[in-house]
């Protein structure tokens, strides 16, 4: 509990007022002793044992009711998290807040998303409990944190407005912590506001531990979790892949992948209307999902012959989270996927260069070319789409050329050289090789998202029967873990950047019969290329399909609009809102990240793993709902001093008869021309 007017507590004093007037009152009068009533007090000390109990109850009664006045003029709140803020407002309050697509689930009948739910009530809480505490403000998609003057600026601020992001907690919180350290922040609360899906928190990725650690050596932290780890119980959420055109007998068409899936009960069958905008006509026929995942691959759409470019949207109708029914997507003349294999002149190389010249994609023309490491001063970097690398990192010219490159939107996987070098690259490092005769096998592998997930009829990839006989260590400060052997060491990790809009991951192993069956168990190797290939390709042609977030604000302040929804994006948010552009002869189509449409949340066991150690307190809430985080509750303190008033008058009833008969008693002994006098008051007289 906690008070708004905790000065009033100071009050608290008076409840021994009661007592205070009862001793003051018993020593008003003199006692006298009179035979006319002495057997009316022999009478009242038979009895005197009930009466005492009786004076002792009016006295407690007297006394709540002025402390449940003074407790009712306090304004005391309530709320699952007061229990420690009775000392007051802390010196700093720092939210947390998570901006992702899935955050944008609402409540049918409120409309209000679970973002929106949480920056209200926050908002509320910090009106009535957080003056004098300084406000900062670390969304997920800025990487620069925000001083608030006033608690209401949380629900008005363009920094807590919704996004077609992913959000990346680890790193949220680890922002928290280099700024609770460098400013020294003294007795600070940090509030969380997450729905735990499992992809933005990366509970087995290898930062938490860093972070955790960072913060168990600040005294006076506590951190409260706003969780909405409810899932939506009908939400439907659309995606389209593979877009490309092709001629065909009538005309042309294009061809696609549609993945439709819903989260919830998935046991009925359920018709579902798909409409296509395609450069602004819209065409809706109807596909029946029986399950939770429906996917229709080779999708054809009849287009105009002379469409060569163009832009198109696939839309479902409203549901719970309105920012997955839309996927948008834009077509034009592929460009050729080209790989770069830079290898240090060993097999590796030769296996490499083969997964990435082998297209996945009939209509597409696939090559890629081997180089050694001297001689990449040769590559067309704006031809590229992908880049493997296997030998030792590179520094100086050609880093800088590299981190371009990612930069731009496009992939780098870096394999192990034979021999390490202490070089670091991407906050990376190959460390020593290590050795297992037996083998060892994929013990988890994230199938949500990137590069080993489950592929587009929802199936998993075999991961679980690699064998990887070396590995090379790998040392990284902020990376996302894809892929761990059975020893815990990282197999597949993705590197974390402030900067850098591609992909870029280290994978620990090599093809080849003394490193691994990768070769032999050819499908997870070749369908890893050929994604790192198809990622990298989409950053290039006039034809871009990017991920909101991947691109630098400052790129989009000359792009042109498409369609309708785009152009009511303001400037400064296209990049992090879905939407459809160009720029000159690029189109650009904008959409939320695929992991996004992963379902799943952190367990509680994993999230208690996570903040070991610290004073943390967790709150659960749901999108809509209208209880307050703490709530006044002065009322029930007025009803318990009207209470206790009654009840102090019900006691006092035979008091009142036992005066009337004390009266009468004098009035008796004045007809008879005695003097009359008063034995002891009755605590209830006073």
């Amino acid at each position: 509990m906690t008070f708004l007017q905790p000065f009033i507590l100071l009050a608290l004093p008076l409840i021994g007022l009661p007592i205070l007037i009862h001793l003051l009152n018993r020593n008003r009068h003199q006692t006298v002793q009179w035979a006319a009533t002495m057997f009316l007090l022999q009478a009242r000390h038979m009895a005197r044992g009930m009466a005492w109990l009786r004076y002792l109850l009016i006295l407690l009664a007297r006394m709540l009711a002025v402390a449940g006045l003074v407790f009712a003029v306090s304004r005391p709140m309530v709320g699952g998290w007061l229990g420690l803020t009775v000392g007051g407002a802390p010196e700093t309050t720092l939210i947390l807040l998570d901006r992702s697509v899935s955050m944008e689930a609402h409540d049918h009948s409120t409309r209000h998303s679970k973002r929106e739910t949480a920056l209200t009530k926050l908002a509320e809480l910090l009106q009535n409990t957080g003056r004098n505490t300084q406000l900062v403000l670390f969304d997920s998609m800025s990487d620069q944190h925000r001083l608030l003057d006033l608690p209401g600026q949380l629900t008005e601020l363009p920094q807590t407005g919704p996004t077609d992001t992913a959000a990346d907690i680890p790193n949220l919180v680890q922002r928290a912590a280099e700024y609770i350290a460098s400013n020294e922040t003294g007795r600070t609360d940090v509030w969380i506001c997450s729905d735990l899906r499992l992809s933005d928190w990366d509970p087995s990725g290898g930062r938490w531990e860093a972070v955790r650690n960072q913060l168990e050596g600040h005294k006076g932290l506590h951190i409260y979790l706003l969780a909405y780890a409810d899932e939506p119980e009908d939400n439907l959420a659309i995606r389209v892949s593979g877009v490309h055109r092709r001629d065909s007998v009538d005309g042309a068409e294009l061809v696609m992948d549609v993945r439709l899936t819903r989260s919830g009960p998935s046991g009925e069958p359920l018709n579902v209307p798909l409409s296509f905008v395609i450069d602004g006509a819209r065409s809706t026929f109807k596909v029946t999902l029986t399950g939770s995942e429906l996917v229709r691959n080779g999708h054809a759409i009849p287009i105009d012959r002379e469409s060569t470019a163009g832009w198109g949207r696939v839309e479902l109708p409203d549901d719970d989270n309105s920012a997955d029914n839309i996927y948008r997507f834009v077509y034009a003349e592929p460009p050729a996927q080209h790989t770069v294999v830079v290898y240090e002149g060993h097999g590796a190389g030769d296996y490499l260069r083969l997964a990435a010249a082998t297209s996945s994609d009939r209509s597409r023309t696939a090559e890629a070319e081997l180089l050694m490491p001297e001689q990449v001063t040769a590559v067309d970097w704006n031809r590229t789409a992908l880049l493997l690398w296997q030998a030792p990192l590179p520094d100086g010219l050609i880093a800088r050329q590299i981190r371009d490159f990612a930069a731009s939107g496009r992939t780098v996987v870096f394999f192990p050289p034979q021999t390490p070098t202490d070089t670091e690259l991407f906050g990376c490092r190959w460390t020593v090789w290590q050795q297992n005769q037996t083998g060892l096998s994929v013990s988890h592998w994230r199938t949500e998202s990137d590069l080993l997930a489950n592929t587009r009829s929802g199936a998993p990839l075999p991961a679980g029967d690699l064998s990887i006989y070396r590995h090379c260590g790998l040392e990284s400060a902020r990376t996302s873990l894809l892929a761990s052997l059975a020893n815990g060491a990282p197999l597949l990790v993705r590197a974390l950047t402030d900067t850098d809009a591609g992909t870029i991951c280290f994978f620990s192993s090599l093809p080849g019969m003394r490193y691994s069956n990768l070769v032999d168990n050819g499908v997870v190797f070749y369908v890893m290329i050929q994604r790192a290939l198809a990622g990298g390709s989409a950053a290039l042609g006039s034809a871009r399909q990017v991920d909101c977030g991947q691109l630098a604000g400052t790129l989009s302040s000359a792009w042109k609009p498409l369609d309708e929804p785009s152009a009511a994006v303001h400037p400064s948010q296209r990049t992090i809102r879905a939407g459809l552009y160009s720029s000159g002869d690029v189109r650009f189509a904008l959409n939320r990240p695929f992991s996004e449409d992963g379902s799943g949340v952190v367990t509680d066991e994993a999230l208690a793993g996570l903040f070991q150690g610290l004073d943390f307190t967790r709150l659960d809430d749901a999108a809509g709902n209208s209880v307050s985080l703490a709530s006044e509750i002065w009322r029930l303190f007025l009803i318990i001093m009207i209470v206790a008033l009654i009840a102090e008058a019900l006691f006092c009833i035979p008091e009142r008869r036992a005066a009337t008969l004390s009266v009468s008693v004098r009035h008796s002994s004045a007809a008879t021309g005695r003097e009359s006098a008063t034995s002891q008051p009755l605590p209830a007289e006073s």
